[in-house]
């Protein structure tokens, strides 16, 4: 992908993240149904950290990069101090590990509420501050995880140098870069895996693979437990509610999935079996770019309030009322 298209789309993607995930932070204080309680404060901060993750990525402007044996996420320096640009760099990957386990809180959240036996108490005060610091510590060990295994060495330097200044008119003095490249020659020329990046990338793949567990198993016993709300006797505006939450939630997970956690993982691990296309990078690219754009849009499209606020804001279920007032007043006239 040509450079100034990448730019473009990571600009325009930018603007339309901060659009929909402002309106999501705006129709929570505002429209939130009263029964939603703590929850509302995770989607806030849910989309807090998605509106950052979206800004990381404007800021950086990265260049998701895969050819034969390596993959680098590379971006160019900007500051004096090259070490500000490479823990920007650092730290800024730190987010994928962020909204990974930012799941697995909110699946939790969403089974103890179900459950309803009193263990949203973990959920209150001080606990609550501690459930939103696992993200954040989660977000530290995968930048950590860069910092130590992925950092840049002189053969991916060597390795990068003619394709990067062929392909996009880069030169190594003026980039820094965080990934691995698997296979490395020796003095005699011989073939040896990078142990060492290896280990980095199975690090960051046992943190999505512990994240993806999580959710599938609180999701399938929050689910199991929806089923049960009619035989309970719950309310309908209850029922409805939980139902609606949950499909929020189940769409909020499968767009991670598709456009994050598969992505990446191809992208992640390819090049160790010589897979490593950059076509593969462009649309790792173009998915991770999009997630804050869509991520929030189940949630503002499920929820009826919400749906219903945006609706008025266009004057579209102003529209379908005057509709349905009209048809059922011609019904009593006939």
């Amino acid at each position: 992908m040509n450079l100034a298209v990448k730019n473009i789309i990571q600009n325009i993607c930018f603007s339309f993240a901060l659009i929909t995930n402002c309106t999501l932070i705006f129709l929570i204080i505002k429209r939130s149904p009263p029964k939603l309680g703590t929850y509302k404060y995770l989607m806030i901060f849910f989309s807090t950290v998605s509106t950052g993750y979206s800004f990381m990525e404007y800021f950086l402007n990265p260049l998701i990069f895969s050819y034969k044996d390596c993959f680098q996420v590379i971006a160019k320096v900007q500051f004096a101090n090259p070490l500000v640009d490479r823990y920007l760099l650092y730290y800024g990957c730190g987010f994928c590990g962020v909204i990974m386990s930012m799941f697995v809180v909110h699946f939790v959240f969403r089974f103890f509420a179900l459950e309803r036996k009193g263990n949203l108490k973990y959920f209150e005060g001080w606990f609550f501050i501690c459930w939103l610091a696992v993200p954040i510590f989660m977000g530290f060990i995968w930048a950590q995880t860069v910092l130590a295994f992925l950092h840049e060495d002189p053969e991916s330097s060597e390795y990068m140098r003619e394709i990067l200044l062929q392909n996009y008119n880069l030169t190594i003095p003026e980039i820094m870069y965080v990934g691995v490249l698997y296979h490395k020659k020796t003095a005699d020329g011989k073939d040896i895996l990078n142990y060492k990046g290896i280990q980095g990338v199975c690090i960051l793949g046992t943190i999505m693979t512990v994240c993806f567990v999580f959710i599938i198993y609180y999701g399938s016993l929050t689910y199991k437990r929806i089923k049960h709300l009619i035989l309970e006797g719950r309310s309908e505006y209850t029922r409805k509610l939980q139902k609606q939450l949950y499909q929020a939630l189940v769409l909020q997970t499968i767009i991670p999935v598709f456009f994050m956690i598969v992505p990446l993982s191809i992208y992640f691990f390819s090049p160790l079996f010589h897979l490593g296309f950059q076509i593969i990078g462009d649309v790792t690219t173009f998915t991770t770019a999009l997630y804050p754009i869509i991520d929030p849009l189940p949630v503002i499209f499920v929820i009826d309030n919400y749906r219903n606020a945006v609706f008025e804001f266009f004057g579209c279920l102003k529209a379908a009322r005057e509709v349905n007032i009209n048809v059922t007043s011609s019904s009593v006239v006939n």
